[in-house]
């Protein structure tokens, strides 16, 4: 006598399968894993194919597939292969952004966290601005380049680890003093206002070699920048009464500057 297949009930075969009800309910409600064998009572049974159709989504599901595309594939069962060869490219590139993604993710918790152990002061606008710039470093990457060569656009996007986070310090460093002296009410007009847009600028320019270059890349790109129309910001580290403090400083600087330039 020939051994019959097995079947199992929803339970059983959850148990053997060591995947719960609940998900093979919802897999027979969207229609990709439905069991067509009853047993008396009505209740569908599961067997081998069932087995190999789930071994298939799941198998499917590690590589990334929604069910719905898992579905597509699987229904059309003898030209699976050839429409999985056709989608693996893809998938790949979608797996690889959201691996990208992830480490971004891993690299702003980490940061925000480096700070936060280190005693740093994170505000909300703080925060915004650290996790939109980790977020989207290669748009400003792309846009700093508009402006700047290559060589200076990578020289600022390129820092190592600890060379970041000593910056991110020290630019939280330089915000608390810009707060400190907007709350004592320091004038635009003082030294201690100057020195804090000077230590804005050397911030900015630590870690690029040719400072020269820079600088004369800058005259050029402001010339250019002045003509375009920007339609958005990035967030900054900076309130808007910060920023018009920042700029007020940097008005009085160059006027002094033209002054004894004559």
């Amino acid at each position: 006598m020939e051994n019959q297949e097995p079947f199992f009930t929803i339970s059983e075969f959850g148990k053997r399968a060591r995947i719960t009800v609940r998900t093979l309910r919802f897999y027979e409600e969207i229609g990709v894993l439905k069991p067509t064998q009853q047993n008396s009572s009505g209740h569908r049974l599961y067997g081998l194919t069932e087995l190999v159709k789930l071994q298939q989504i799941q198998s499917l599901k590690f590589l990334g597939y929604s069910l719905q595309e898992i579905k597509k594939l699987i229904e059309n069962d003898t030209d699976a292969v050839t429409q999985l060869n056709k989608s693996l490219p893809l998938q790949h590139n979608l797996l690889t952004e959201k691996r990208n993604e992830l480490n971004r993710a891993i690299e702003a918790v980490e940061r925000v966290q480096f700070l936060i152990e280190n005693g740093k002061s994170i505000t909300w606008t703080v925060l915004s601005s650290l996790l939109f710039q980790m977020e989207h470093e290669q748009d400003q990457m792309e846009w700093v380049k508009e402006y700047f060569s290559d060589d200076i656009a990578n020289q600022f996007f390129s820092l190592p680890k600890k060379h970041r986070q000593q910056l991110d310090i020290e630019m939280l460093d330089w915000l608390a003093t810009v707060k400190k002296l907007m709350k004592d009410e320091v004038s635009p007009q003082s030294p201690e206002a100057f020195d804090v847009l000077v230590k804005l600028t050397e911030l900015a320019t630590k870690h690029i070699e040719n400072k020269e270059e820079l600088a004369d890349q800058l005259v050029q790109a402001q010339e250019v920048m002045e003509s375009d129309v920007i339609n958005f910001q990035f967030p900054t580290l900076l309130t808007p009464k910060e920023e018009a403090y920042l700029l007020e400083i940097g008005r009085v600087m160059e006027a002094l500057y033209n002054e004894n330039d004559d």
